[in-house]
């Protein structure tokens, strides 16, 4: 039988406990994994996520179209903002895109190194990222991006949410008390989750961030089927529509 891990925080990474036959599920509910969720089921090729406006820089001259922002307003040189809804336009189709998200780059940073694999987790692809990751037949560590190197409450729902049916399926166990914690908060706020999300630091500290639009797009789960998964230093998708 296989485990699963909660990593609450980028921190607490390497203190984790599995360190073998691994997945990694990186989790940025606001809004990188999301946004990306919802770019490469638009159509867009691949998404690069760089982590710094440096790093944005260098990437636009050399030609990339940049999804880019700094406290919530569009970065002047970027083409596009970072959250679900600025990629619901036709001509994104078939684009790679670079995509600035500083706790998001960390994560995926971390995890290629030390997981066998590294896919994407965001509410709108919960159920068929379940479905994959039961057949993967691997320990699952669920990791939280966080906010700032704390805890970002709407990541450890989504931890909670994939958590609970995970363990559910009676394939996994787990000695972890972030999993058990993430599944009671998931418990807690999963009649109302959108009612819920007005709680949350991101949207106090950034209230207009997100439209009405996205902000439903992104708290409400199985939009669609895609697995997004990391190649190294690039993000591309498939659809795993497997019946249960």
């Amino acid at each position: 039988m296989n485990e699963i891990e909660v990593v609450l925080t980028m921190p607490l990474f390497h203190h984790r406990m599995l360190r073998k036959n691994s997945i990694a599920v990186v989790i940025d509910i606001l809004r990188s994994t999301t946004s990306i969720i919802a770019a490469l089921d638009y159509g867009v090729k691949s998404i690069i996520p760089v982590s710094s406006k440096a790093e944005s820089e260098v990437m636009k001259h050399e030609g990339y179209l940049l999804a880019a922002e700094e406290e919530g307003v569009k970065l002047s040189i970027a083409d596009f903002g970072t959250s679900p809804d600025h990629f619901w336009r036709n001509d994104v189709v078939g684009k790679e895109i670079v995509y600035s998200t500083d706790n998001g780059t960390k994560a995926f940073r971390l995890t290629r190194e030390e997981s066998d694999k590294v896919v994407v987790g965001g509410f709108p692809n919960l159920t068929a990222l379940y479905k994959y990751l039961i057949d993967q037949e691997k320990n699952i560590l669920l990791v939280c991006a966080g906010s700032k190197n704390t805890i970002a409450l709407e990541d450890q729902l989504f931890a909670g949410a994939l958590g609970q049916i995970l363990m559910n399926s009676g394939l996994f166990f787990s000695n972890c008390d972030s999993l058990t914690a993430s599944i009671d908060l998931w418990t807690l706020a999963s009649d109302n989750l959108l009612e819920y999300s007005k709680k949350l630091n991101h949207r106090k500290r950034l209230p207009h961030a997100l439209s009405n639009e996205a902000l439903q797009y992104t708290f409400t789960p199985d939009s669609t089927e895609i697995i997004p998964i990391l190649h190294f230093n690039h993000i591309t998708s498939f659809r795993y529509n497997k019946q249960t």
